[in-house]
């Protein structure tokens, strides 16, 4: 009897764990169709978009210290440091 409860008991918690994965997988889909729809340098435009402010907001946004810019194009932001520095810059 205690056998067949532990393996019912096992069994609950693989499914348990088989959902919570793959409920963790599709968010991991969908974060990285939010980040990866947008183009490696990102545009003021973009940037509007993804932080949803107007332009003149970006504009503050893009002067703080140590915002991520590409060294190479003026007025152009590396997507994927720009995806890291707002996570790392929010409460």
């Amino acid at each position: 009897m205690s056998s067949m409860l532990d393996h019912l008991k096992s069994e609950l918690m693989k499914e348990e764990l088989k959902a919570l994965f793959k409920e963790a997988y599709e968010l991991g889909i969908q974060d990285s169709k939010k980040q990866y729809k947008y183009p490696l340098l990102l545009t003021k435009k973009d940037l509007a978009e993804i932080f949803q402010v107007k332009e003149a907001t970006v504009n503050k946004i893009v002067g703080r210290r140590g915002f991520p810019k590409a060294r190479f194009v003026s007025a152009r932001y590396p997507r994927d440091e720009v995806f890291k520095w707002m996570e790392e810059n929010s409460v």
